[in-house]
This record gives structure tokens, C-alpha cells and sequence, in this order.
């Protein structure tokens, strides 16, 4: 597991292959007026080395750095990688829960610096590995939060309305 600056060389396949949409390639935006750099974005790739030495990208996530949260977004995993698994590495792969959350557990250990992770998740499967790791649901659609700090119910609140306003991401 490992974060790069710009994933797209070891994850956009993946990617593709997940959403059917071009990778999400860092770059200078903005997000409700705020400035984002390519600088704050984190893209961690989870990478497997098979018996006969190849490597895979297998799993990939990508945050944003907006104010003093992370917006997480384009969690995938390749989906025929479990069944190619020999059955020892199978079990201890779903030991750690998978590559989605073994992916977001690394990424905790880093990006820690922020008040909460955001994420937008319609996918019944990945929601179960975003509770696991942390994430609540909020009263809004598809929005979960994670929070990395103890915050009051107005700041909570404050953020999740703030991000409510980004739209998908």
C-alpha cells in the first residue's frame, strides 16, 4: 500500500474498469470558492505481487483535501481479484476485511491532520467497509462521515451542511 501524488500510470484501468469514467487525474479546481491544488489530493493504490513475480493494481482511493477535511471518493477494487486469490492469501486478505478497508486503513494512519474524512457512497457492499473503518451515516443520501476529532453537534453539523453543498463527489 502507498500513496502517489498521481496514481493514473498504476490506477486508471482500475478505474475505468469500476466507473466506466476517465481517472480522476489531480489538478487545480475549485470546490464552493475554495482553491484545491494538485497538491491536496492523495490517491493510495493497493498493489499485489503474484507468484510469478507480476504486479496488479487491485485496489485505489482518492481524497481531496478541502479546508480541514478530506473528501473521499473513487474507492475501487478490481473485481476478479479475490477469485484468482490462492486460498491461503484469500483468508488473510479477508482477515484484514479486504482490500477496500485494508486501502483505508493505511490511508488513516496519514491523513489524520483534519477535523473528518467525507465520503459519498451509494453502494450497499462498500457502505458495510465504510462502517467497519469508521464512517457514520448522515440524515443525507449517500453522505458518511468519519470523524478524526471530537467536534460539537453545531460544528458537526456545520461541516456535514457545508459538504452537503459540494454535491457528488
Amino acid at each position: 500500500m502507498f500513496a502517489e501524488p498521481n496514481a493514473a500510470s498504476l490506477a486508471a484501468p482500475l478505474f475505468r474498469e469500476s466507473f466506466k469514467s476517465d481517472f480522476p487525474t489531480p489538478r487545480a479546481t475549485r470546490v464552493l470558492g475554495v482553491p484545491i491544488e494538485p497538491a491536496d489530493w492523495r490517491q493510495y493504490v493497493a498493489m499485489y505481487r503474484w507468484p510469478d513475480g507480476q504486479e496488479e493494481c487491485v485496489g485505489f482511493c482518492n481524497w481531496i483535501r478541502y479546508k480541514d477535511v478530506y473528501l473521499e471518493g473513487g474507492l475501487a477494487v478490481k473485481r476478479d481479484f479475490y477469485r484468482r486469490l490462492d486460498r491461503e492469501h484469500f483468508v488473510a486478505c479477508r482477515m484484514r476485511g479486504g482490500i477496500a478497508q485494508i486501502v483505508m486503513e493505511a490511508a488513516a494512519t496519514e491523513l489524520n491532520d483534519c477535523v473528518a474524512w467525507f465520503g459519498y457512497c451509494g453502494d450497499a457492499k462498500a457502505l458495510q467497509v465504510d462502517l467497519r473503518v469508521g464512517y457514520v451515516q448522515t440524515e443525507h443520501a449517500f453522505v458518511i462521515v468519519k470523524w478524526m476529532r471530537e467536534l460539537s453537534v453545531a460544528d458537526q453539523r456545520q461541516w456535514i451542511d457545508e459538504v452537503i453543498r459540494i454535491g457528488p463527489f
